[in-house]
């Protein structure tokens, strides 16, 4: 099994898209059914919104994919955190907890989105682009990384943890998309 982490490009962006919605278990498909237009093309509002507008967290250009031998297999998108990360003044009431947890760390490199399509689970890859975030946060001068779980995600929280990342902070989680569940949003770091 060959694997390599590169740079998305803008041909990559409904993969983007793909590892938003797969790590935030569909809570941005809202906002892009409404901004799908008279059209409904659901999948084309979020290729725009991962290809169109380069101050959207989740931008092409703050993403990296992995792929094993030459297939897109899972990615991840992050980003430094400054002052001056603000996001749509627009943002749903689900949305909310998880964008002011994803902002708090002024100084680290926050992961905002890690996954890897079902089929290629189970290998290491999201090993592989944790380790590289990690190489990103580094070159970028970050303080450490930074990424948000839902309290029900034991798996991913025992991994984080076995890691060396901690509990930050919390916040409630709320209900969006006929989903229910979590309680509460965990943002979770690792210091350099």
């Amino acid at each position: 099994m060959n694997t390599r982490v590169r740079p998305a490009t803008s041909n990559d962006a409904l993969h983007v898209a793909a590892f938003v919605d797969i790590a935030g278990h569909g809570i941005d498909l809202e906002n892009w059914i409404r901004s799908s237009g008279d059209d409904h093309a659901v999948l084309e509002a979020a290729r725009r919104a991962a290809s169109a507008d380069l101050n959207s967290p989740y931008h092409f250009s703050k993403a990296h994919l992995i792929e094993v031998d030459g297939i897109v297999a899972g990615g991840l998108v992050g980003e430094l955190l400054t002052e001056h990360d603000h996001y749509a003044a627009e943002i749903s009431p689900a949305l909310m907890p998880l964008v002011t947890l994803e902002t708090r760390l002024v100084g680290y490199w926050s992961i905002l989105a890690i996954a890897v399509y079902f089929e290629f689970r189970g290998r290491g890859l999201a090993m592989q682009l944790l380790s590289h975030a990690g190489e990103l946060a580094g070159a970028a001068g970050a303080e450490g990384l930074c990424l948000v779980v839902e309290d029900t995600n034991l798996s991913a929280i025992f991994v984080y943890e076995r890691l060396g990342f901690v509990i930050a902070d919390r916040l409630p989680w709320v209900a969006y998309g006929g989903r229910s569940g979590p309680r509460e949003w965990v943002m979770m770091k690792r210091d350099f």
